[in-house]
């Protein structure tokens, strides 16, 4: 058996060799050091113990691809877990893998938490008990957007044993907002308005990118970028160190009909600012690609809102029946949701608010 002394040796030197590193990408916690490795392992996160044990917990972008579960656990390594609508299907778990797909799109929105708020119970009722390859924790996170709802869940699988007690304010705090703007389209309550504004500045880099228009066609390395980027502020708003920014944004109204609004969102106070002027539903108009095709959400603040998104669905994958499919269709939860995620919708404002107005008056 190798002596402790050289073992723990062995570790302090594999520790100094990482100290080239910038300090920001160094994090020393409880018995633990976390580091950020070079380009060439971007996006997976190593854990080196006092007995120089390794674990991998590793995030995967696919833009704007869709499967299904059984897809999902054919084609997907043991230990991968789907985020947010990677897998269209409700929550649902396989112990044989294991396999996960945490998501909060095809069902009932404000009765099921958010993806983030769900992976952030799943840690603390023991998700890592399963997740371990021969001890030793192992996740492969899937996703196919960098939403804020994806970073808060990769970033709690992520640092999942700062969150295993649930016992750090800021992280409980962030979680529990999120999940409640997530599931009400952007319309719950705050009447203290500094945590949206701590927010804004924490999912920056995805809105700036959302509202610009460059989301709807960004690559695996651009969704990347994306992630890490949000990833580091929520580092820093969790150890006190955080930014908030004015809650700016507004929208500008392009059509609608009776009890709802046509607009374009102008930045991440856009639905703040429709809901304070009383409107309840809306289709927004997120991007025009360069295809000529259309990146749309649909959303309510409620079901009790007379805006009955599921009918929508179901007319608008009927009306754009050559490009949907089990994998690409106009979909989402019964309070939000939008055009299909791989192509967009080849309707353009004009028409998609003349099926709207038919379909709702039937």
């Amino acid at each position: 058996m190798q002596d402790p002394y050289f073992r723990e040796l062995f570790c302090l030197q594999n520790f100094f060799l990482l100290l080239h590193r910038k300090p920001q990408e160094i994090l020393i916690t409880g018995l633990f050091i976390f580091f950020i490795l070079p380009d060439f392992l971007n996006g997976k996160t190593f854990k080196l113990d006092k007995g120089s044990v390794f674990m991998v917990i590793d995030l995967n972008i696919e833009p704007r691809k869709v499967y299904n579960w059984e897809t999902f656990k054919k084609s997907k390594p043991p230990y991968s877990i789907a985020l947010d609508g990677f897998v269209n299907a409700p929550t649902i778990r396989d112990t044989n893998g294991p396999y996960a797909n945490f998501d909060h799109h095809c069902v009932d929105r404000t009765s099921t938490r958010s993806t983030s708020d769900q992976v952030h119970m799943e840690i603390g009722a023991g998700l890592f008990d399963s997740f371990r390859k021969n001890g030793i924790p192992e996740v492969h996170a899937w996703i196919n957007d960098p939403d804020e709802d994806t970073c808060l869940a990769w970033w709690l699988l992520k640092h999942f044993e700062q969150v295993e007690n649930h016992a750090e304010p800021r992280i409980n705090r962030l979680v529990y907002c999120e999940d409640r703007l997530d599931s009400t389209a952007g319309s719950y309550p705050f009447g203290d308005t500094s945590m949206r504004r701590k927010m804004a500045w924490i999912f920056q880099p995805y809105n700036d990118v959302r509202f610009s228009g460059e989301l709807s066609q960004m690559n695996a390395v651009g969704m990347r970028n994306i992630v890490e980027s949000v990833e580091s502020r929520i580092s820093n708003h969790v150890f006190g160190d955080g930014g908030e920014i004015a809650l700016e944004g507004n929208y500008e109204r392009i059509g609608g009909g009776d009890n709802w609004v046509f607009t374009k969102e102008t930045g991440p106070a856009s639905r703040m600012a429709m809901y304070n002027d009383g409107i309840k539903a809306f289709v927004a108009m997120v991007a025009k690609k360069s295809d000529d095709s259309f990146v749309y959400v649909l959303g309510r603040n409620s079901v009790w809102t007379p805006f009955d998104i599921p009918k929508l669905y179901r007319v608008l994958n009927n009306t754009e029946i050559g490009i949907v499919s089990e994998k690409n269709l106009w979909g989402g939860s019964n309070t939000i949701g939008g055009s299909p995620r791989e192509t967009g919708s080849r309707l353009n404002p004009e028409k998609l608010q003349e099926i709207i107005n038919s379909a709702l008056k039937i």
